[in-house]
């Protein structure tokens, strides 16, 4: 839409756009950090999981009106691209050049929808609610969660989510269907959050499978913040291997402090492991050896993979390794920086394919 016409429709418009009592954003998400999220966001294959994982974001971080402006440009269609600029419009730190926004749309009646609700939350900053919000009631598993308001023992974050965020970012992605997409939201959350043993156990209590569960709580443990209290997480564990699982990752059966969690590869190993992989000249035998030293590391971070992955001269080594990988990976959630290791497009859409059926 030309930005001269829209500006003449917002002047035309009765009400203008005002700052937002009570809004707590002053700055907005550092553009490098915004940049990995929007390239997560463009990275799904379709107009309903971007919505998801944009929604996720605007609503755990502060955005400013360009920023808002190029993930909206990522929808396909005007109704996600009018779901989600409404999602972002309370977290945006510079309301007043909202109308920008509107350039994004490819239809005038997709702009007065968006500017009647932004009028509707101006009148109504405290009360005002989404005509979609979910219902109100969350039902949690029934455990035994701990209290971390009288928590005085070690931290690895500052202060914990405050309890209304955190069950209206619950309400917001509880009631998603598919399994896959509400661990990915709910691991956006806990990276964006300083959050309480009782918080995580509550989101991962909503996933069905183990298997995810500790998969997610894995993902937590850099953000926790009564760290004394997470021996209570393996209650969500009724089978003996995931809960044995568990209590090594927190490091009680070690009867060790559970910091750092003690499943991963040190910058220190990494760089050996490095040094060992560019001696080697031949294809054929750095396959094999890197294959040997995933397995021997066994936790990798995605960052590492795809050192690893660029290692490799052919996009058939790098694709073979991409593939191996995977299951030795933690961060799997953020699998998709790996592609940036391949220079053709059609190994990166088989990468991303590959990702997809494994998330399946």
């Amino acid at each position: 839409m030309n930005r001269l016409f829209t500006i003449l429709i917002f002047c035309l418009l009765t009400t203008g756009l005002k700052s937002q009592p009570g809004n707590n954003c002053r700055s907005a998400m550092p553009e490098s950090m915004f940049r990995q999220k929007y390239k997560a966001v463009m990275m799904q294959n379709s107009d309903e999981r971007k919505l998801d994982l944009a929604n996720s974001i605007a609503t755990a971080n502060c955005l400013n009106v360009d920023q808002v402006k190029d993930l909206a440009a990522l929808f396909i269609d005007d109704y996600s691209r009018l779901e989600f600029t409404k999602t972002a419009y309370r977290n945006t730190v510079d309301k007043e050049n909202y109308y920008f926004v509107y350039d994004e749309f490819a239809y005038i009646s997709t702009v007065f929808m968006l500017h009647d609700y932004i009028g509707g939350i101006d009148q109504h900053p405290h009360d005002y609610l989404p005509p979609d919000e979910p219902p109100l009631n969350l039902n949690f598993a029934a455990l035994d969660y701990p209290d971390a308001y009288s928590y005085k023992g070690p931290s690895r974050c500052g202060n914990p989510l405050p309890e209304p965020d955190f069950m209206r970012l619950a309400r917001k992605y509880a009631f998603n269907d598919n399994e896959q997409n509400r661990m990915m939201l709910f691991t956006q959350i806990v990276q964006d959050n300083c959050m309480t043993v009782a918080q995580v156990m509550k989101l991962a209590s909503l996933l069905n499978i183990e298997n995810n569960r500790l998969t997610f709580l894995r993902a937590a443990m850099p953000n926790i913040y009564d760290i004394g209290n997470l021996s209570f997480g393996s209650q969500l564990f009724s089978h003996i291997p995931n809960k044995a699982a568990y209590n090594d990752m927190i490091g009680l059966n070690q009867n060790i402090p559970p910091t750092p969690p003690p499943c991963e590869v040190t910058r220190e190993e990494f760089s050996d492991m490095m040094q060992s992989l560019k001696k080697e000249s031949f294809n054929s035998t750095k396959l094999t050896l890197a294959k040997g030293i995933i397995k021997s590391g066994n936790c990798f971070t995605t960052n590492q993979v795809r050192d690893i992955v660029n290692e490799f001269s052919f996009e058939s080594g790098k694709m073979e390794i991409a593939k191996f990988a995977w299951d030795y990976t933690l961060d799997q959630q953020n699998y998709y920086k790996v592609a940036d290791a391949f220079t053709f497009s059609s190994s990166k859409e088989e990468l991303m394919k590959f990702i997809e059926e494994k998330r399946k």
